[in-house]
C-alpha cells in the first residue's frame, strides 16, 4: 500500500449540507470532499456553475439514497432578468438585448400560468441524452436539435420583488423533480413577448433541509463526516421525512438481506433493527419490497 492509501481513511456514511458558491460544479465540490478519503462520495440534485445554494453532498453508503432526496421539493430564489435572452438561459451565454420592457403588474399575472403541472423544453445546455449523447456536448459544438418535452411541477411561484428600472423581478419558487428553474425565466418573458434569463439562480432549501444549515465548500473532508455537528446528518436523520418500523428477529434478518417483509402498511418505511437503519421498504398493504438496502447498518 503507498504512503497516500494508507493516509486515507474509511468513510463514514453521512449527508452534508453545503452552500455551493457561484463558479464550481457540482462535481468539483464532490472532488473536493473525496480527498484524503476512501469510499463512495456523490450529490442530490445538480446545481449549474452559475448558481448558488444548498447542495447535498453524500458521503459512503448515504449515495443510495440520492434517488429518494432528489424526490423532494427544491425552493429557489431566481433573478428574471427582461428585455434580454441568453444562448443558455443564464448569464453564462450569449446576450442579445430585444429592447422591450415589461410592468409589474404584468409579471404577476403570467405566474400564474407557470403554477402547478407545466410543459418544459430541456435545455440544450443539460445532461439529458438524445440519441445516446448528452445535449451539452451537442451545445458546445454549436449544434441544436429539438430537445424533449417534459411535463414538471412549480408547487409554488410568487414575486419578492420588481426593479422596473432594471427590468428585474426576483421571484421564489418551489419546484419538483426535473424542473429547470433557469427555462422557467425564458419561459416566462417569452410569454410576456419581452425575453428573458436567469440573471442569479440560489437554491435556498430541499425537502426540509435548509441552506442555512450548510458548510464551506472547503470544510468538506472526512474530519466533517466523523465529527458531525451542524450540517451533517446521519442517513436515518436525512430520510426523517419517512417514518420508522423497528424490526425484530426473522423481520430483521429478512430486512438485513433485501428479502421481502409481511403484513406491511402502504408506503415507504425506514426499516430499522438493534444494529440500526437496515434499508427502506415500500409496502403495499400485504407485503413490502426493499427500495434501498445498505451492506451494513447505517
Amino acid at each position: 500500500m503507498n504512503e497516500q492509501a494508507s493516509r486515507q481513511q474509511p468513510l463514514a456514511s453521512c449527508v452534508v449540507l453545503v452552500d455551493k458558491p457561484a463558479g464550481p460544479t457540482s462535481f468539483d465540490i464532490v472532488r473536493l470532499a473525496r480527498r484524503g478519503i476512501r469510499g463512495r462520495v456523490g450529490h442530490a440534485g445538480t446545481l449549474d456553475p452559475f448558481a448558488t445554494g444548498l447542495l447535498l453532498v453524500l458521503m459512503g453508503q448515504a449515495t443510495r439514497i440520492s434517488d429518494l432526496l432528489m424526490e423532494l421539493p427544491k425552493e429557489y430564489e431566481v433573478t428574471v432578468q427582461f428585455g434580454a435572452e441568453s444562448s443558455t438561459a443564464d448569464p453564462t451565454g450569449e446576450i442579445v438585448a430585444t429592447g422591450r420592457r415589461v410592468e409589474m403588474t404584468e409579471v404577476v399575472e403570467a405566474l400564474g400560468a407557470f403554477r402547478g403541472r407545466i410543459r418544459q423544453r430541456v435545455p440544450m445546455t443539460s445532461a439529458v441524452k438524445v440519441d445516446g449523447e448528452p445535449l451539452y456536448r451537442r451545445a458546445h459544438r454549436g449544434e441544436s436539435v429539438q430537445t424533449p418535452e417534459r411535463e414538471v411541477t412549480v408547487h409554488h411561484l410568487e414575486m419578492l420583488h420588481f426593479d422596473a428600472e432594471r427590468q428585474a423581478a426576483r421571484l421564489v419558487a418551489v419546484t419538483g423533480k426535473g424542473t429547470y428553474v433557469r427555462s422557467l425565466a425564458e419561459d416566462i418573458g417569452r410569454a410576456l413577448g419581452a425575453g428573458a434569463y436567469a440573471s442569479s439562480l440560489r437554491r435556498t432549501r430541499v425537502g426540509r433541509f435548509q441552506v442555512a444549515d450548510g458548510v464551506r465548500p472547503e470544510d468538506l473532508g472526512p474530519e466533517r463526516c466523523f465529527a458531525g455537528g451542524p450540517g451533517v446528518m446521519s442517513v436515518g436523520e436525512a430520510l426523517d421525512f419517512l417514518p420508522a418500523r423497528i424490526l425484530q428477529g426473522e423481520e430483521a434478518r429478512l430486512a438485513a438481506n433485501g428479502n421481502t417483509l409481511r403484513e406491511a402498511s402502504v408506503g415507504r418505511f425506514r426499516a430499522f433493527a438493534d444494529r440500526g437503519l437496515l434499508g427502506v421498504y415500500e409496502g403495499d398493504g400485504g407485503s413490502a419490497r426493499p427500495v434501498v438496502v445498505f451492506s451494513t447498518p447505517v
